[in-house]
C-alpha cells in the first residue's frame, strides 16, 4: 500500500483534526476516502498495467533453422 505525506497549514490542520474527532474518523481513512471520492467525481480511472512476458513466454519470431 502506498503512503502519502500531506503538509497542512496550522489552521487547516486544526479544522481537519476537529472534524475527524467530531465525526469519529481516523485522519488517514478520511483522507483516502476524500481522494477516492474526488477521483470518482472527476471520472478518472487509472489504466492497469499489463504484465510483461518473460523471455521464455515471448512469441518466437523469424524463421526456423533450415535442416
Amino acid at each position: 500500500m502506498a503512503r502519502v505525506q500531506v503538509i497542512l497549514s496550522d489552521v487547516l490542520d486544526e479544522r481537519f483534526t476537529a472534524y475527524c474527532e467530531a465525526k469519529g474518523y481516523k485522519k488517514s481513512t478520511l483522507a483516502a476516502r476524500l481522494i477516492k471520492d474526488h477521483l470518482d467525481r472527476e471520472g478518472y480511472a487509472a489504466q492497469s498495467s499489463l504484465p510483461l512476458a518473460t523471455p521464455t513466454q515471448r512469441r518466437k519470431t523469424g524463421t526456423q533453422a533450415q535442416e
